[in-house]
């Protein structure tokens, strides 16, 4: 395995590689020493973890809707034209007595229009500016005409219909702050992911030096052992005892091997990498004086709540169904809309009247329609519309109970961990020292095989206990940070530097 730079090239990489949709190699969450780390391994699955890739997707497309509802608020400029309209056919007359005469006719009508447009996204109107040139060649009667509109503003006003500009400028920013949050959300959980496969890999790694270290203690013994029955100074059994523990080292040792060889295929796997039958070698976090005296003030941690996407994904929905009731209430309602337009005007046998002379056009409307019978039909889409906002709003209550749940569950076994690590840190310590202890008097005669054999599982029994302790220790950290999406060490948003 290659190695890498230090930590802060290694996250400007990391972000590179982001960037580029590039994947994550197994050396890339390696330190120079080519030992896994946590905080390399999380900062890894923050950014290519699968859930992350598509949950980038998913904001990248919130931002172009966002983006592309925006360019539409901005003035337009199109272009048509129809060139030629050309066709020759029979056409029925109507003559003066009421008879019918089919005459043929050959034409091109041509035409081409210059138009600007704004949209009124707060009233959901529309305003004009136009200019227009049309054309007609009549080839039966050799003659030709211009009808053209040198300059036109339109004015369009629907009064009491449905404005959907209007809901969409609220509902598009607040769904790119969803996704935005469920970016951070993904980022999180795919950490917790990769701490829970790095203490997999932790576990069996410990394992595999237990039996290691068990392997050479129960090797030197043996040989001391041997001398000692030579001389008749122990028995057949202890010396028995010494060969089976001896072989019970091997056969672990062989046994933690393939865990550790299953717990690296998952970490790769997770990271999208293949598996190639490398052992990775993990750095056991150690629990700092800064981080067991970390105080995460519950208050504070509530509060960062109402940034995780679920909650505002219940704003989201109330919003929309808000919108849905404003639609059928407006749909099913009267309506009254406004159409109005001023300008010139002018047809002629010549082009040059027609910009030179032009008349002037004025045109107003205003149309209405009312519903006078509907059998309910409106009422009862009402009626849904508004229990389908009761609904969300009973829903947001209940999942930010949930949430304020877990993070108060969380928040107590923190406290309970900072201080049971401690205790751990203590207690394995004092069984490493007992065993050392334990074989020195071993050696020399003063105690039996037995208490080395208690002391041996003691040492290990509260070894596997320790790293179980600091295993709930990070967990619990992760998933307080993976609930309010903050970075507690640094006092900081999580993952700031990804974004």
């Amino acid at each position: 395995m290659r190695n890498v730079p230090h930590r802060a090239r290694y996250q400007c990489t990391l972000l590179l590689a982001l960037l580029l949709c590039t994947c994550v190699s197994a050396q890339n969450v390696l330190s120079a020493d080519g030992i896994l780390a946590l905080s390399e391994l999380q900062a890894a699955a923050a950014a290519r973890a699968e859930q992350v890739l598509i949950a980038e997707q998913q904001q990248r497309a919130a931002r172009l809707e966002l983006d592309a509802f925006e360019a539409g608020l901005k003035p337009r400029l199109d272009l048509a034209a129809t060139l030629p309209n050309y066709f020759r056919t029979s056409t029925e007359v109507t003559q003066d007595d009421g008879t019918i005469a089919f005459r043929e006719i050959e034409l091109n009508n041509s035409s081409i229009s210059l138009i600007a447009n704004q949209r009124i996204a707060a009233t959901g109107g529309l305003i004009g500016l136009e200019t227009r040139l049309q054309r007609t060649d009549n080839f039966a009667q050799d003659t030709k005409s211009y009808n053209g509109s040198p300059v036109r503003l339109t004015f369009r006003q629907p009064i009491l219909a449905f404005n959907p500009w209007k809901w969409d400028r609220r509902l598009l920013p607040l769904q790119l702050q969803v996704t935005d949050a469920a970016l951070q959300a993904a980022r999180a959980d795919a950490a917790l992911d990769a701490t829970e496969l790095f203490f997999n890999l932790v576990s069996a790694d410990q394992e595999r030096r237990i039996a290691e270290t068990n392997r050479s203690a129960n090797a030197t013994l043996y040989d001391i052992a041997t001398e000692r029955y030579k001389l008749g100074q122990i028995t057949r059994g202890d010396l028995v005892q010494l060969e089976l523990e001896q072989a019970s080292a091997e056969q672990n040792l062989l046994r933690a091997e393939r865990l550790v060889g299953r717990a690296s295929a998952d970490i790769l796997q997770y990271l999208g990498r293949p598996y190639d039958g490398q052992l990775l070698q993990p750095e056991a976090p150690t629990a700092t004086d800064e981080l067991i005296e970390l105080d995460i003030a519950a208050a504070r941690a509530l509060t960062l709540l109402a940034q995780r996407p679920e909650l505002l994904q219940i704003r989201q929905r109330v919003l929309q169904a808000e919108r849905e009731a404003d639609r059928i209430k407006r749909d099913y309602g009267p309506r009254l809309d406004l159409n109005a337009s001023i300008g010139l005007i002018r047809n002629a046998d010549e082009l040059e009247p027609v910009y030179r002379d032009p008349q002037n056009e004025r045109v107003v409307s205003l149309t209405f329609a009312v519903p006078l019978l509907d059998w309910g039909e409106r009422r009862a889409l009402n009626e849904r519309a508004q229990s389908e906002i009761e609904l969300s709003r009973q829903l947001g209550d209940r999942r930010e109970n949930q949430l304020e749940g877990q993070l108060t569950q969380l928040l107590d076994q923190w406290a309970t961990l900072q201080e049971e690590l401690v205790l751990a840190t203590r207690i394995r310590d004092l069984a490493e020292e007992r065993f050392r202890i334990s074989q020195e008097s071993y050696t020399l005669g003063a105690i039996p095989l037995t208490d080395l054999t208690f002391a041996q599982q003691n040492r290990d029994l509260n070894t596997r206990a320790y790293a179980e302790t600091l295993r709930a220790y990070w967990l619990t950290y992760a998933g307080l940070e993976r609930l309010t999406l903050w970075d507690f060490i640094n006092n900081r948003p999580l993952y700031e530097s990804l974004d």
